[in-house]
């Protein structure tokens, strides 16, 4: 038994009906994957800013935190002298 060419038509129309709701479904999920992947760059993107942003807010914490111990060192130091002075006086 061999098929004829109308026959062979006629299953790649039925197969193609069958298979055009799968492919409307595939070309949903590649343009949800794809609005996926932006989305997933633009985060990316934007980690690396943060990423910059916490290194530079360290940076001033510590020089704030060395510029305050320097100020309670220069305050220490002042009160031993003026403690000192009158002391003497």
């Amino acid at each position: 038994m061999a098929l004829t060419n109308d026959d062979l038509q006629a299953i790649a129309s039925l197969m193609d009906s069958r298979l055009q709701p799968i492919n409307g479904r595939l070309d949903k999920m590649e343009g949800r994957l794809e609005r996926l992947e932006s989305e997933v760059s633009a985060v990316k993107a934007n980690q690396l800013d943060l990423k910059e942003e916490v290194k530079e807010i360290k940076h001033k914490v510590n020089d704030t935190y060395e510029l305050a111990l320097d100020a309670w060192g220069t305050s220490a130091e002042n009160r031993r002298w003026l403690e000192n002075n009158k002391l003497k006086a």
